[in-house]
């Protein structure tokens, strides 16, 4: 049934499908022969298969009785205390150990957090907790010290062989030019294998792949740097960037780190340099809080502006 959506297809259901590093495989396969769990954390950027283990580990290796719940959905207090309480203070139907796997954790609330810490404990009888999350910083130290953390970025080689095996099972034509780009592709989006497999599919055409060229953003982000150097007016530079919004996919987060690199390497005093990444790296933390992520962009472009304005 999933055939037309390659990410779901090739989605992980066995522990064997998965891309791990061998520790992290080695520590996750001892799970089968306890046939318990410890309280866990997955961590790491989006698509590199941290929902796809914890399932795995509920249905495939500890075959036992499990609450998911979306916390990015499902983030307030309210679900703590009803949902996961109600699930987590009964036994299960057959004498196992229960899961409750909180995905996204980092979007839950301060207070819903906090009633989490105790649950987690007094019930750990019972049940385990698997959280996951992209963003390790947004989960209280007090939770990250009740579970064991492991960091699920996977081995670049290895998802290098997962693209090349769904090509070949897929039985798609890759000529030399077209492996060359395929390299490109994933370096440029690693780690995000789901991302990378939709762009695959993407750049499939019958059963040949014919990658565009990918655009890292660079000569773009060049440009906007090059026009607020220059001081051009901030109503031409915001026209630039919105003009080419599907040359870097509408990614502002990408294009943002692209505007970083280039004004990294590029020759200014120090202490200039030092303001302006400053103001990019504050953008970074604002993208993943912010409703219109070009407004966020755009503000901060205003932000550098107002910077180089102050140096002449």
């Amino acid at each position: 049934m999933f055939n037309d959506l390659w990410c779901e297809k090739y989605r992980p259901t066995k522990l064997d499908d998965i891309i791990l590093t061998e520790e992290n495989r080695s520590f996750i396969q001892e799970f089968k022969n306890k046939g318990s769990i410890p309280r866990l954390l997955f961590s790491g950027p989006p698509g590199i298969g941290k929902t796809s283990l914890a399932k795995i580990i509920v249905s495939d290796i500890l075959d036992c009785q499990y609450l998911y719940i979306n916390a990015s959905d499902e983030n307030g207090i309210d679900t703590i205390r009803n949902k996961v309480f109600n699930f987590a203070q009964t036994m299960s139907f057959d004498g196992k150990i229960k899961v409750v796997i909180l995905d996204e954790c980092d979007g839950l609330t301060f207070d819903a957090q906090k009633i989490l810490r105790n649950l987690m404990e007094d019930y750990s009888g019972t049940t385990r907790f698997i959280l996951t999350c992209n963003y390790p910083y947004r989960v209280m130290p007090a939770l990250h010290s009740r579970c064991q953390e492991i960091d699920l970025t996977p081995p670049y080689e290895e998802c290098v062989k997962k693209c090349v095996e769904i090509l070949k099972k897929e039985n798609i034509k890759v000529d030399d030019e077209n492996k060359k780009k395929l390299c490109n592709l994933i370096s440029t989006y690693y780690p995000d294998l789901r991302r990378i497999i939709n762009m695959l599919q993407r750049n499939t055409i019958g059963n040949i792949l014919d990658i565009k060229d990918v655009n890292d953003n660079l000569e773009i982000a060049t440009t906007i740097f090059t026009k607020l150097m220059q001081k051009e007016n901030y109503e031409t530079i915001r026209k630039y960037v919105i003009e080419n919004e599907i040359n870097f996919s509408n990614d502002y987060l990408r294009l943002n780190k692209s505007v970083h690199d280039v004004v990294f390497k590029t020759v200014m005093d120090f202490n200039k340099k030092r303001e302006v990444l400053i103001c990019l790296g504050v953008s970074q933390l604002n993208h993943e809080h912010v409703m219109d992520k070009e407004i966020n962009f755009f503000t901060t472009m205003l932000d550098i502006t107002k910077i180089i304005e102050a140096w002449k």
